[in-house]
């Protein structure tokens, strides 16, 4: 990578939101460079995909390449409830826009395998090398990258922050606003032999909600499990121990999890993440956008991250293909792509609030297909948010909001708990 260098877009990080765009961009022939400050394969969080991101794997052309690789197929979710002893589990629906199955995907493979199919399709890619400076200007940006101790700038037409959780330009020209009462922890290992539900339910992402948090329970390939566990900052805080110790200690406390994993053996070190929700501003701005993780988090308990990260990506790429043939670079030519984004993430941070409301989960784990309330709760569950929802979906939605309203009264009026649990 030379000072001469000039690309139409600089995209900053090279994860799925990042190779996605950068992917996208390629065959739509425009000249790219991926900056990626780690190498890969890494070790990471949010191996569940959701049905809806499968269409997208196939308009990138992947989708093939990651079928062969054997990953675990899931045909659905199930919840269960330790308090209550509440249980469901919900199966993708069939004759919508995107398959009834996705995949359970060990991160450090899928995301490596994205970004060597981007560079297939031309993608220039930095690895490992970091994003120490932008200079945006009249004609374009100026990015300064740092790879082996050398420091080279690169000029570019636009750029695209995807640096995640690092939050490139939260941190320089924007701010980031964190999510009251989703400031979470999860702690989380991979284990091999735990248990497995018999077929066909055997690859299907499992939700364990107990007093201290809850568990997701990932069924992998080759008989590999991921199990984490999300809580409370103030759990961590108040533990004052070890982190294996609090994990461990965790499990005891959920019953179904201590049971899968009696006889099971922990092969990986025990990771943590810290923060877990926040929203960055600005998303759109002259000469660059923000796509996946660096937008938003959201609390994982629905899957959404990869499915988020990938279709930020294809929206991103499309607006800055259409800025890139017309020359204009001012943020409002990219005040749709903002809308569209926040319109997909908005039911998502939705069902995350008001999951964590006794009167809604009772109501959620007892599902009705009245009024097409299961359809509208598995289209959003599946990642059909990001589509445009018809008005029967959101009529449906909105009576089971209605609903969960009239069961706090009546629990209220019952004795039973009724605030949140957001407040673990």
């Amino acid at each position: 990578m030379t000072s001469a260098d000039r690309y139409d877009v600089v995209v900053a990080g090279g994860g799925p939101a990042g190779s996605a765009t950068g992917a996208f961009l390629a065959l739509a022939g425009r000249r790219v460079l991926v900056v990626e400050r780690e190498p890969f394969p890494r070790f990471h969080v949010g191996e569940s995909l959701l049905p809806a991101t499968l269409p997208i794997l196939d308009r990138l052309g992947v989708h093939k390449a990651i079928a062969e690789r054997g990953f675990q197929v899931k045909y659905g979710a199930t919840f269960h409830d330790q308090e209550s002893g509440l249980e469901h589990t919900f199966y993708f629906l069939r004759d919508k826009p995107w398959p009834s199955y996705a995949y359970q995907v060990p991160r450090a493979e899928f995301d490596a395998l994205l970004l060597e199919h981007a560079k297939k399709l031309g993608v220039d890619v930095r690895q490992p090398a970091t994003v120490q400076a932008v200079a945006f200007d009249a004609d374009g940006v100026t990015v300064t990258a740092e790879s082996h101790g050398q420091r080279t700038p690169v000029r570019a037409r636009f750029l695209v922050d995807a640096t995640g959780r690092a939050g490139l330009l939260s941190q320089t020209v924007g701010e980031r606003e964190r999510i009251p009462n989703l400031g979470k922890v999860a702690i989380f290992a991979h284990w091999q032999g735990a248990w497995r539900a018999p077929a066909p339910d055997e690859g299907n992402i499992r939700i364990y909600v107990f007093e201290h948090g809850w568990f997701w329970w990932i069924p992998l390939a080759a008989d590999r499990t991921s199990v984490g566990c999300v809580m409370h900052a103030r759990t961590v805080h108040d533990w004052g121990g070890m982190r294996d110790a609090l994990y461990a200690e965790m499990i005891r406390r959920c019953q179904r999890v201590a049971e899968g994993l009696a006889g099971a053996r922990q092969v990986t070190a025990v990771h943590s993440e810290a923060n877990f929700s926040y929203r960055n501003r600005p998303v759109v701005g002259d000469r660059f956008l923000v796509v996946g993780d660096a937008i938003a988090f959201v609390d994982p308990i629905f899957s959404g991250g990869v499915h988020i990260a990938l279709q930020s990506g294809e929206l991103a790429a499309r607006s800055i293909d259409r800025a890139l043939a017309d020359g204009r670079f001012d943020a409002r030519r990219f005040a749709d792509y903002e809308r569209r984004v926040w319109g997909g993430l908005h039911p998502f941070f939705r069902f995350i609030h008001k999951y964590y409301e006794p009167a809604f989960l009772e109501l959620f784990l007892q599902p009705r297909t009245a009024f097409g309330m299961l359809d509208a709760v598995l289209s959003v569950l599946s990642g059909g948010a990001f589509l445009r929802m018809s008005w029967r979906t959101r009529a449906s939605l909105a009576i089971l909001f209605s609903i969960a309203r009239v069961n706090v009264w009546v629990r209220r009026r019952a004795g039973q708990p009724v605030a949140s649990r957001l407040e673990w």
